[in-house]
């Protein structure tokens, strides 16, 4: 009875989470204000345009990838079942609710996150109840539980799959925000110790300990809902173009060699140098440093979930995450490359007071 309890209890959790994230979702779209960090990167370029009398090209046309579009669709899996006598034959063991919860009209539409819930509970409860059979000479039925535990083991990595990575909270996780707003700066950790909570219990799962708190899983599933990898994924490739611009005016032969001359520093070369130091370095890559640091937080456990369902993984995915995984490369290496650009640049200019 309490376990049929806690099951009734996180599946209406699960349906009030989604209704909540939503609302949230929709009242922050609402009100969100201007994008701080592409403001800054507009300011910068607008100066940079100003300082060496040049205009921006068109910004590359790269987009960031949308996990939508990769069309996901629930891995295929077909476990078996027992009898409706061999149901009733499991009376006095614990795994006789599991089945039963799973063959009610509510586990026939159950979430993939609650199947999974349920496999794991009958894989962890088949040896206590082989115990009983074997002990009553119902050894046949004990053999049959055992062959489908196994099964349901072999198939964990793809109801885990199912569960997460297709599941509505890790879509809802990668979907692009209308705007950026103060991202990253008003972000919490609790979507980064979600991640790190799953990528614990798959660990644990798949290594032999069944055990699962419907509940808790439930709850960190709403916090994934929430996260920002789809805001990571256009903040990065909104530097990606607007650096590209910024880039492109420092690397025109006629600017370099107007400002400076012969090795001869200008006007331009002195302004161009104040804009860099003032808009680049003081305010554009103090916001880069900190999507920098995000990706560098956020990312390591979902790879490491991604990695321990790599064999199970289908092509749609793959191809996906690998745009994914080289939009967010640019946020180290762009950065570091502008700053290569600027340096060749200014470097005939022999007089200016100081290196960038």
């Amino acid at each position: 009875m309490a376990t049929r309890q806690r099951w009734a209890r996180a599946h209406l959790f699960y349906w009030l989470a989604r209704a909540i994230a939503v609302i949230t979702v929709a009242c922050l779209t609402a009100c969100s204000p201007h994008s701080e960090g592409p403001d800054r990167l507009d300011d910068y370029l607008s100066r940079l345009e100003r300082a060496v009398g040049a205009s921006r090209e068109p910004p590359p046309p790269i987009r960031p990838p949308r996990l939508s579009e990769a069309h996901l669709q629930p891995l295929a899996i077909s476990a078996q079942s027992i009898s409706v006598l061999d149901f009733l034959a499991l009376s006095g063991c614990e795994l006789q609710h599991n089945i039963g919860r799973r063959n009610s009209s509510l586990g026939r539409s159950a979430s993939h996150s609650q199947r999974l819930l349920l496999d794991l509970e009958f894989i962890d409860l088949v040896p206590a109840c082989v115990v009983r059979l074997q002990a009553s000479g119902n050894n046949e039925l004990a053999e049959q539980l055992q062959m489908l535990a196994l099964e349901r083991t072999k198939l964990l990595p793809k109801r885990i799959y199912n569960a997460l990575l297709v599941g509505p909270e890790f879509h809802a996780f990668w979907q692009l925000p209308r705007e950026l707003a103060h991202y990253p700066a008003e972000v919490s950790g609790e979507v980064i110790d979600t991640l790190s909570y799953l990528e614990q219990q798959i660990k644990r799962w798949l290594n032999g300990d069944y055990r699962a708190d419907n509940g808790e899983l439930e709850q960190h599933l709403s916090v994934l809902r929430s996260g920002d990898g789809g805001a990571l994924l256009l903040a990065s490739t909104v530097q990606s173009k607007t650096l590209f611009q910024a880039s492109a005016i420092l690397r025109n032969k006629e600017t370099v060699k107007s400002l400076c001359p012969n090795g001869r520093t200008t006007d331009a070369a002195l302004i161009t140098q104040t804009v860099v130091s003032k808009f680049f370095a003081g305010q554009v890559q103090q916001w880069l440093a900190q999507l920098a640091l995000r990706e560098s937080s956020l990312m390591p456990p979902l790879r490491g979930i991604e990695r321990q369902l790599k064999d199970v993984l289908p092509p749609e995915y793959r191809d996906w995450q690998m745009s994914r995984d080289t939009r967010l490369l640019s946020l180290r290496g762009e950065p570091k490359a502008h700053v290569e650009t600027i340096q060749a640049a200014l470097r005939d200019c022999t007089a200016l007071p100081w290196r960038p």
